[in-house]
């Protein structure tokens, strides 16, 4: 799980144009399956794992503009990031709520929300700790409420012909410390954002918690050199990939690695410009 420096790390790239386009499409077709569904306004939402709040922003921006304006409920289990949604949505949402908790132990009312948001975090929790956190949505969601979540971290985010891309970056980030002198524990614990657990995973994952899958897509998105100077440079990405190497070191090392392995092995866009395509699994399921 993302604590608070995980959190503060992270915020740089759900700013970037990409992070902003790709999950700007993903909640447009969330909003396009609420009206779908005859729905003519949303009460309450719950943002899980919100971070600064960068989901459910995007997520209010485009709800109809002749709706009401619903209640918001963020919830994180660092109290850095919830002061960071305060900032950041004060003036957009007329009754936001503040909920510091991790969300396999959420404690809202049940039945009390029409629209239940996790964006791209449910990777960082343990699949027990899926489970649970799921099992929690199910219940505090109204009959017939909806559950939308996004991932860039499943076996299908990385294309296959990026992956030497990923390799070469982290023999690059090897190089770096080792010249450095910087030496490799063994007897780390590998984070949760490590492993990539598959599309069906996911899908059984909510139906198992009793939640009907309504739609699963794939959203591809173009990520630039600062886009992965960002990630790369986030504690849980780095440590992630470089497995059982001091964090702090760790990141720096990936981060200083982006630049000259992406000149390498990117592809171009019309400028001439390289970046690495990257996907997101988006999944809508209704209670």
């Amino acid at each position: 799980m993302e604590n608070a420096k995980h959190t503060f790390d992270f915020e740089p790239f759900a700013d970037t144009p990409e992070y902003l386009r790709v999950n700007g499409e993903i909640v447009r077709s969330w909003i396009e399956l609420i009206v779908e569904r005859g729905m003519n306004g949303v009460d309450s939402i719950l943002d899980i794992a919100t971070g600064a709040g960068t989901m459910v922003e995007l997520f209010i921006e485009q709800l109809p503009a002749h709706w009401n304006p619903p209640v918001v409920k963020c919830l994180d289990q660092s109290m850095e990031a919830l002061c960071l949604a305060q900032q950041r949505l004060s003036k957009r949402v007329v009754k936001l709520l503040l909920v510091h908790s991790p969300a396999e132990e959420m404690a809202i009312p049940e039945r009390s929300i029409d629209i239940a948001v996790w964006g791209n975090g449910i990777h960082y929790l343990s699949e027990e700790a899926q489970r649970r956190s799921i099992m929690r949505v199910k219940r505090v969601l109204k009959p017939g409420g909806l559950f939308f979540f996004n991932t860039s971290f499943y076996d299908g985010a990385r294309p296959s012909d990026t992956l030497s891309f990923y390799r070469a970056q982290v023999k690059k980030a090897v190089e770096f410390m080792r010249a450095a002198g910087i030496q490799r524990v063994q007897n780390e614990s590998r984070p949760e954002a490590s492993k990539f657990l598959s599309k069906s995973y996911y899908e059984q994952l909510v139906v198992e918690a009793n939640f009907k899958l309504e739609e699963v897509k794939e959203v591809t998105a173009n990520l630039y050199r600062k886009a992965w100077e960002h990630i790369s440079g986030f504690h849980q990405y780095a440590t992630g990939a470089l497995h059982g190497y001091p964090p702090k070191e760790a990141s720096l090392a990936m981060k200083n690695a982006v630049s000259p392995v992406l000149e390498q092995y990117g592809m171009k866009d019309e400028l001439g410009i390289p970046y690495i395509p990257r996907n997101w699994l988006a999944i809508s399921a209704s209670s």
